[in-house]
């Protein structure tokens, strides 16, 4: 499906914006009472990109725990590379919801689809989603995907929920149990900041540029990444 462009939200928003002030607000003044920003409480997974060999087996072990059809991925990933021959580098990050605390397409979806739940990821109701793209036109990291549901031929959007099925019994989401060099990670969101600060201060010994990227965009992600270099070399990271 052909991907809506920024400037056509102008046209649309007025739209959805009719239909998003009729929706009822309970369950996202519930999420904002329960996961207000970085509070205690809040779990996070945490990407250490640096560690990351891009085998892809926390992009299938995703799809086979949340029954994704073949040509739908939750987890993409961004290739950077740079420098000239001999002295070139690669870089990788992954790319997928960032699980924001200020999240537009929980505040925009006007069937309540998008909703916080308690460990303040943004999970969703694939019932309710209608596919009117909101989310994805206003989304700072170009994460929801519109496609087809092969079950009733009408338009969804797809987006890691963080696995909610598995963190509402205590339990890990799937990405982070098959990571074979141990660069995911998940738990509480400070103690996960805690790592992240502690693996860049190892890291900048050899990247100087190392970094945390998460700890303020957007009043904190429930994704939190490192990455040796500045987040601008990243497409989809602002």
């Amino acid at each position: 499906m052909t991907k809506i462009d920024r400037r056509a939200f102008i046209k649309y928003s007025s739209a959805v914006g009719a239909a998003a002030a009729l929706a009822t607000t309970g369950v996202m003044a519930a999420a904002q009472e329960t996961v207000p920003g970085q509070q205690n409480g809040r779990m996070a997974l945490l990407m250490d990109n640096s560690l990351c060999v891009n085998c892809q087996a926390c992009r299938v072990a995703c799809q086979n725990e949340n029954s994704l059809p073949v040509r739908e991925k939750y987890i993409r990933f961004d290739h950077v590379d740079g420098g000239t021959w001999p002295n070139v580098t690669h870089h990788v990050n992954r790319h997928s919801c960032q699980h924001c605390a200020d999240a537009p397409c929980v505040e925009i979806c006007p069937v309540e689809a998008l909703f916080k739940g308690p460990e303040g990821f943004t999970h969703m109701d694939f019932e309710a989603c209608i596919g009117c793209g909101a989310c994805q036109m206003v989304c700072p990291f170009d994460v929801p995907m519109m496609s087809e549901d092969p079950a009733s031929g009408d338009p969804k959007m797809y987006k890691c929920t963080a696995c909610r099925h598995l963190v509402s019994e205590g339990r890990k989401p799937a990405c982070a149990t098959t990571c074979i060099t141990n660069a995911v990670d998940y738990g509480p969101w400070h103690e996960m900041l805690s790592k992240a600060e502690k693996r860049v201060a190892v890291l900048r010994k050899q990247h100087p540029q190392a970094n945390v990227y998460g700890r303020t965009q957007q009043d904190g992600l429930g994704l939190l990444l490192i990455l040796r270099t500045p987040a601008e070399d990243y497409p989809h990271l602002v």
